[in-house]
């Protein structure tokens, strides 16, 4: 009987250091990003840069392999169907913490179906508007949507997205009533509130500082200044106490991915943000590196997803 333990006790310890010798050999191949968004895009560029660090750092490619479509739900759910052994990560948006407050398609539970790693970044947008209206700043410009109900006109881009929910959640906090009109991308909305055509539009940062004097960036969109745009106040400060909507973006995989793993792949993280190149590129971008555990990143998407219930249900946004 005593030889039996003793067996049992010697395999288990030989599984256990086969499971960390597993560990301490990750990653032992290279490991996919799926990015959910095309080549170009601000997701595309920020894990590209990442991905560059921590092939560097943890000694195998990282390698990003776009995935649109459906608002994103076709690349999320590549990851969530992908096995839990740390090779296939996502580059996971704020937005996915809304997304099925708009998207029917969306049937995944983030806090449930994907394992947390890190936070990435944060970023905000800036509220931009047409030169040809009278409003010279945030306070204004709300004066004046106010006294045309129904008769002034904002973009949108993407249902579900950081921009959308912004500008969504500006409209409610300033009591505008306007109309929606859906763009397929940023360019065209941008030319029309430089010719007059839009009133409004929330757009990316590196966007609004390139058109700066062809149309009015009005504020930003998070708590506080960007340092890409110093002189443009945040929403807060401008006129709307409490406002608060920046992107930001995180580093997820599918649930199950053993603890030993996560732990790698958080260090490596954490050392690809603290390296100057990344943080000057991303700078540029008007993006703010930001590090996390994964708890931390867990109860960020679950503090999100009841702000974002809130907004879809004071605005009677419904899924579709």
């Amino acid at each position: 009987m005593k030889s039996m333990l003793r067996i049992a006790l010697a395999v288990l310890g030989l599984l256990a250091a086969a499971g960390a010798a597993a560990a301490d050999a990750f990653p032992a191949k290279p490991v996919r990003i799926i990015v959910a968004s095309g080549p170009g895009s601000g997701d595309d560029f920020a894990t590209r840069v990442l991905a560059e660090r921590l092939s560097a750092i943890l000694g195998q490619p990282f390698v990003v392999e776009n995935r649109p479509g459906a608002g994103g739900v076709i690349g999320q759910t590549a990851v969530l169907k992908a096995p839990p052994d740390g090779y296939t990560l996502l580059l996971a948006g704020g937005s996915m913490a809304g997304a099925r407050f708009v998207n029917a398609a969306v049937t995944y539970d983030v806090l449930k179906d994907f394992t947390p790693i890190s936070v990435i970044e944060t970023s905000p947008f800036a509220l931009v508007s047409s030169p040809t209206l009278p409003a010279k700043d945030l306070k204004e410009f709300i004066a004046l949507a106010r006294s045309r109900p129904g008769k002034m006109s904002f973009g949108t881009i993407g249902a579900g997205q950081i921009p959308w929910w912004a500008v969504f959640l500006f409209n409610h906090m300033a009591g505008v009533n306007a109309v929606d009109v859906i763009y397929k991308d940023t360019s065209a909305a941008m030319t029309d509130v430089m010719t007059g055509r839009l009133d409004y539009f929330v757009a990316p940062l590196v966007g609004a500082l390139a058109a700066k004097d062809k149309l009015r960036v009005l504020a930003v969109t998070s708590a506080e200044r960007s340092a890409l745009l110093p002189e443009v106040p945040a929403m807060a400060e401008a006129g709307l106490p409490g406002y608060d909507m920046p992107a930001w973006r995180s580093i997820m995989g599918p649930a199950g991915i053993p603890p030993d793993v996560v732990a790698v792949l958080n260090k490596g993280i954490q050392q690809a943000l603290a390296s100057p190149d990344l943080r000057e590129r991303y700078a540029k971008a008007g993006s703010v590196p930001l590090g996390s555990t994964p708890e931390q990143l867990r109860k960020r998407y679950e503090l999100w997803m009841g702000i974002f219930e809130k907004i879809a249900r004071d605005a009677g946004v419904k899924p579709q």
